[in-house]
């Protein structure tokens, strides 16, 4: 198995061009099988609306922390909502972050309020079908997932909408500055288990984040302008059966000026079976691990395993088992000692 040499970057222009298409198809089809996380370039989200959002992050998490606490997520049995300094944990450690979760428990008030987001539903939709084509599957497969209501499985017609499933997840995250010569854990080493993709923006320049390569070792994803991070999730993994990598990766709050980010977490709707989408994944990319594990080459991750156990028959169960880690309180408030 190789290394992660670097973090590449990808310039989805390419794929208006079909002279340059299939190589940008070799690109995405390398970096989900060997590497899991990737920049894109050229996405097609304007660049001032996301300077725009940027800018209004300093304000949001200055205001008075009574203010904040209104929108506590210990008042959300669906994890939406403000996260104090430390509230959260990964690993068992506290994470040293603010942060808010937006996404929709009404879905008549999502839908009118969707219009802001236009902008970027074209380059979310055509990374997926993108995706599509890197595993050599009809371009639409996935649509069904992301609306399940949808005739059709495989027609590249959808509308915008069958990309604003109510269970994706935006967030806002604020790393506060660090005294000088320490370091905490901004958020500790973790694979999301909440998206199918995670597309993210780092406001600024500060270096913060880093991913696990396969001999532990770290490796920085620095902020690059003009650029989104995109990486894999647990559900993507588990689909593949290991075949694409949702990489481990960390947070390191370090840097001596407040930092934030912005991730947009792209879901699967939360009732969806986990054999739903293996069924569509060609056995050919399902097959691509068997040999490496039967050799001793590879390890599937334990927790894949844990996403797979037929006890949890949902994606939106193996999701809430990892809200109820994380969030103590609000899990105890909503759903018992007894989910310990």
């Amino acid at each position: 198995m190789s290394s992660i040499r670097k973090i590449p970057i990808l310039d989805l222009k390419l794929a208006d061009d079909p002279a340059k298409r299939g190589l940008l198809l070799d690109q995405l089809r390398d970096a989900l099988f060997n590497v899991g996380f990737l920049y894109i370039c050229n996405h097609g989200v304007p660049q001032d609306i996301i300077d725009a959002l940027s800018s209004k992050l300093p304000t949001l998490f200055h205001l008075p922390q009574q203010r904040k606490r209104e929108l506590s997520k210990t008042k959300s049995p669906h994890f939406l909502g403000f996260s104090d300094y430390a509230q959260e944990t990964t690993q068992g450690k506290l994470d040293l972050r603010e942060q808010y979760d937006i996404a929709t428990e009404l879905p008549e008030v999502y839908q009118k309020d969707a219009t802001p987001n236009e902008r970027g539903r074209d380059f979310s939709k055509l990374f997926v079908h993108l995706v599509e084509e890197a595993f050599s599957i009809p371009i639409g497969t996935f649509d069904s997932f992301f609306n399940k209501n949808s005739d059709s499985a495989v027609s590249d017609s959808t509308t915008a909408s069958d990309f604003l499933s109510p269970q994706h997840r935006l967030r806002f995250n604020f790393y506060p500055a660090m005294p000088p010569e320490q370091e905490g854990q901004g958020v500790g080493p973790h694979k999301d288990m909440a998206g199918w993709l995670t597309f993210l923006h780092q406001v600024g320049t500060e270096r913060a984040l880093d991913v696990q390569d396969r001999d532990g070792s770290w490796i920085p994803v620095d902020p690059i302008p003009g650029t989104l991070v995109v990486n894999l999730g647990y559900a993507f993994e588990a689909a593949t059966e290991g075949a694409a990598r949702a990489t481990v990766h960390r947070v390191r709050a370090r840097s001596q000026k407040d930092r934030y980010s912005i991730p947009f977490f792209m879901g699967l709707p939360l009732d969806l079976k986990l054999s739903e989408v293996q069924n569509v994944i060609p056995e050919s990319v399902r097959a691509m691990r068997r040999k490496e594990l039967e050799n001793g080459e590879w390890a599937i991750d334990k927790k894949i395993e844990t996403f797979l156990d037929p006890r949890w028959d949902s994606i939106g169960e193996s999701v809430l088992r990892r809200f109820i880690r994380g969030y103590k309180k609000t899990a105890l408030k909503y759903y018992g000692q007894e989910v310990y």
